[in-house]
Order: structure tokens, then sequence, then C-alpha cells
């Protein structure tokens, strides 16, 4: 038996025509969630690890909320971190997770409006039962009023049917979860929650609940009230709050806030990174129970999130 050598010609191009890390090394908003986005679990295993921990610390009852800061320089690998604890999270089941990166920031002095609209648009991300975790949350407060286990694809299912039945389910289905919710003060964020088990309604929900008007016919015949533009960044916080204390009851909520960097400041002159990090201490204060992830270059956090009063 013989042995044959590959030229180095031969080498060079199998590995042009077969070249598995031929692709972008930067990490698009739309990746995080790909489940087909390349991972080696390997690599940065010590801080996805840290990040399991705290989430299944949390889980047990040991913490109720954790931050935790992921340092590193630009390319080595701080959102595919991101992305390999999301398809954690939607593998698990047992939590929810929210990112928010550089396409979401924009005007940083309205960091809440845009904290609500990357709430709403993550939640509508497909969780683990095959269905948005909006649906999920519906489905686990209809499961609560009527002590039933009905999986999200049959609510949605039965909705249709149960709607031309009872037009007025929904209005009804409020009233019954806000028995149990004495917490939540604005009684319309449950209606639209229920609203994401109609496919003919979920859009409209989904863009209700993340702060955009809904055409006039439309939020009357789902019984949501428009807000007045003046009223949207004061009235976004509360309602972020709101839907983060709503899911606290039944999972632990997992946000990361990725791409700090930028020379963009609000009208106080603080940094995009320094927003964040008050935002995100107003937010761990809040909450019942979740994990805040920061990730940044170690300069940004020396220079300027360690220095923020």
């Amino acid at each position: 038996m013989s042995n044959s050598f590959s030229s180095y010609s031969d080498i060079n191009k199998a590995i042009t025509n077969h070249n598995p890390f031929d692709r972008s090394l930067v990490v698009r908003n739309h990746d995080i969630w790909n489940q087909a986005f390349p991972d080696v679990p390997s690599i940065n295993a010590h801080a996805s690890n840290a990040v399991f921990q705290a989430i299944e610390q949390i889980s047990t009852g040991k913490r109720s909320v954790i931050g935790i800061t992921i340092k590193a320089e630009k390319g080595l690998g701080k959102s595919h971190l991101m992305s390999r604890i999301c398809h954690h999270i939607q593998d698990k089941g047992d939590s929810f997770f929210v990112y928010m990166s550089e396409v979401d920031y924009g005007d940083l002095n309205k960091i809440h409006s845009k904290f609500l609209n990357t709430l709403t648009s993550s939640l509508k991300q497909t969780g683990n039962q095959s269905v948005m975790q909006w649906q999920e949350m519906a489905t686990t407060l209809v499961n609560e009023v009527y002590k039933s286990s009905y999986t999200p694809q049959e609510l949605m299912k039965r909705f249709p049917g149960v709607l031309a039945q009872h037009p007025k389910i929904v209005d009804a289905l409020t009233a019954k979860v806000l028995k149990l919710k004495s917490n939540i003060e604005n009684p319309y964020l449950i209606q639209a929650i229920l609203w994401t088990l109609s496919l003919d309604k979920v859009s409209f929900a989904t863009n209700w609940l993340g702060g955009r008007d809904l055409a006039q016919s439309q939020a009357d015949s789902m019984g949501l009230p428009n807000t007045s533009q003046d009223d949207k960044e004061a009235e976004a916080f509360q309602t972020v709050c709101q839907i983060l204390d709503l899911i606290g009851d039944y999972r632990t909520i997992v946000i990361c806030f990725d791409e700090l960097e930028s020379v963009n400041c609000n009208e106080q002159g603080f940094t995009r990174s320094q927003v964040i990090a008050l935002f995100a201490k107003d937010i761990y204060s809040k909450i019942k129970r979740g994990v805040l992830i920061l990730g940044m270059f170690d300069e940004t956090w020396t220079q300027q999130v360690k220095v923020v009063p």
C-alpha cells in the first residue's frame, strides 16, 4: 500500500472551492436568531457557561436578577456568543430571549421607546414551542385562567371559531386574567397579548405592543386605544416594566445589549454605552427575575461605563 500526497496547489484549490470559513465575520442582527448560524461550542465556553449557570440559579430561586458584562475586542466572538445563548434558550424553553444591537439603538434620547420596540420584536421571534414567544405567553395566560394545558397551536387553530361564536371573547379573557394579575396596571397590555393568538390580528397586536399606532378602525375592533405622541416616551418605560413583570411570573428573561460602541451621544452628553448601562441599571432594579448581559470592548468598559455615576 503506497502513500499519496496532495500538492500545495491541490490543497489551495480545495480550500478555495470548499472553505467552511468563507463567510462574513460580522454577525448581523438576524443571524443571532438563525438556527443555521455556525458555532463552535468550545470557543468562549467559559463565558456562555457562566450565562447558563446564571439562568439556572434564577430558575431554581437562588438568585432573582444577575448582571453580566462580556468584554472582548472586535472579532473575538461576542455576538457569536449571544447567538449561542439564544439557541440554548430556544432549546430549553424556560426563558425568553431579547437582543438589542446597533441597528436598534437609534435616537439615544428615546431609549425607552427603542427598547420597547426591540422587546416586542424579540418576542415575535420563535421560541421553544415553534411559535412566537408572545404566543407562548398568551397560551400560558389562557391555560392559567382555565387550568388547562392547551398548546399554542391548539389555541390558534380554535381561535377563529371561538371568536365567531363569541365576538367579545378577548374582552372576557382579559377580565379573567386581570383578576389573577392585580399587578398589571394597563389592562390593554393583556388584551393585546391575547390577540396574538389570532392569525388575523397578530401583526396589529405586536405593532400596538411595540408602541405603534393602529388605524382607528382596527384599534376599535380590537379594543386597544392609541397613545398620543406626547406620551409615547413616558409610557414606553412603564409598558416595558409591565411586560417584564408579567414575563417574570412564568419565565426568566435574558436581555442582551450588544455593540455598545458609538461616537453618538444623547442630549446629556452620555455615549451609547453609558446610556445603555444606565438603562440596564434601571431595568435591573425593576424586573422580578432575569439576566442582563452587556457586550462591549474592554476600553469601552474602562473609559466609559465604569465612570458612569
